[in-house]
């Protein structure tokens, strides 16, 4: 055992990086992993295409305990399509710590970041960490010195530097210190002196702490949000997080941050993200039926429930704004991507599956194969 496993999902080329072709995906999070203060953790790597670079951590591990698992095989694969539910699970049934950190790739990491992690577990608390990315790169490719920063956006985000956090630790990876935080991190500490905040439920996302016990409680990750981007399947944790008794636990804290080296990165060209459905109305409909376990199996008439109940009559949110201006959407699910939608209700709904049981076939190796699902019904 160790104290905290690092689950890491991406799905991208090897140096996706705007402005930093020498720089490969990985090297940010292994350097700066590398100088940790706190030395009790393992750095699981969930890939989309790993059989493309099987062996880079052998090469390059920096003396740390990594597990490099394959997103494969899984109903998404094949086709192409996002699949980051599936790979947080995997990551969870490969690891080993009593609490899990999941994020995605090319994040930094101060120095004492892992060290916070279980400090704030130890008081009880799953961290969020504040997040930002260091635009140095991006600036000089999208916005030239001529161009002022008043007109710089990043995924329509006006892009504000700051200084709130400090950049010291992080410029040895040939970056100058040119930082945006996350507006939530801001919000919460930018203009305050608080040291920490419990945040709602629905504001639970993507580097945040879950224990091993809360994960395999409430199943994991919910797979029915996978196959177009998942978005909003951290918020649902968070939700379910907080049906399961864990709500006051969910914490933000002004220490804890990290930060994306790669401020502009693109995807790998084999993946594709089209919308299929509304996650928003599956977020709600666990939350209003008090569902915390995911992963056990839904029908169509528990689907044709939400879209009478939820969509149609706007208990999720504002029916007519949803038809007015997401008419592809409504009422959830998208229409040119019926061969999709057809598929995640034929595939992804009936699936049952249990965390706790795969994770216990992993560890006592009952005829487990890396990267797969065992206990699929």
């Amino acid at each position: 055992m160790v104290k905290i496993s690092y689950v890491e999902l991406t799905a991208r080329t090897d140096y996706p990086a705007l402005g930093r072709p020498d720089l490969h995906l990985w090297e940010p999070s292994l350097q700066t992993l590398a100088r940790q203060t706190f030395k009790d953790f393992e750095y699981i790597v969930v890939d989309v295409f790993y059989d493309e670079r099987p062996n880079y951590f052998k090469q390059h591990n920096y003396g740390l305990r990594i597990k490099h698992i394959p997103s494969a095989p899984n109903i998404w694969y094949d086709l192409g399509l996002a699949q980051g539910c599936h790979q947080v699970n995997k990551g969870i049934i490969h690891s080993d710590g009593e609490i899990i950190f999941v994020n995605g790739d090319s994040f930094m990491y101060p120095p004492q970041f892992m060290e916070k992690l279980w400090k704030h577990y130890q008081e009880g608390h799953f961290a969020l960490s504040g997040f930002g990315s260091d635009v140095t790169y991006y600036l000089q490719e999208i916005f030239p010195k001529k161009r002022s920063m008043r007109k710089a956006t990043r995924k329509g985000i006006k892009i504000s530097l700051t200084t709130v956090v400090p950049t010291g630790w992080y410029r040895f990876l040939g970056f100058e210190g040119k930082l945006h935080m996350h507006e939530r991190y801001m919000n919460y500490f930018g203009k305050t002196d608080r040291d920490k905040i419990t945040v709602p439920p629905d504001q639970y996302y993507g580097a945040s702490v879950i224990s091993l016990e809360a994960a395999l409680k409430t199943n994991g990750f919910d797979m029915n949000f996978d196959g177009d981007k998942a978005y909003l399947s951290d918020c649902d944790m968070g939700i379910r997080l907080a049906l399961a008794g864990y709500g006051n636990k969910l914490t933000m804290f002004r220490d804890t941050y990290c930060v994306e080296a790669l401020a502009e990165t693109k995807y790998h060209p084999k993946i594709r993200t089209p919308g299929i459905k509304c996650n928003y109305a599956l977020m709600r409909y666990n939350q209003r039926t008090g569902r915390y376990r995911a992963n056990e199996p839904l029908s169509e008439s528990d689907i044709e429930w939400v879209i009478n109940n939820l969509c149609l009559k706007g208990e999720c949110g504002d029916a007519e704004a949803c038809r007015r201006y997401n008419p592809h959407l409504y009422p959830f699910w998208v229409k040119k991507e019926k061969k999709l939608y057809e598929y995640w209700k034929k595939h992804q709904l009936p699936i049952n599956f249990d965390l706790e049981l795969e994770r216990e076939m992993r560890i006592n190796g009952e005829d487990y194969t890396e990267g797969t699902f065992i206990n699929i019904q």
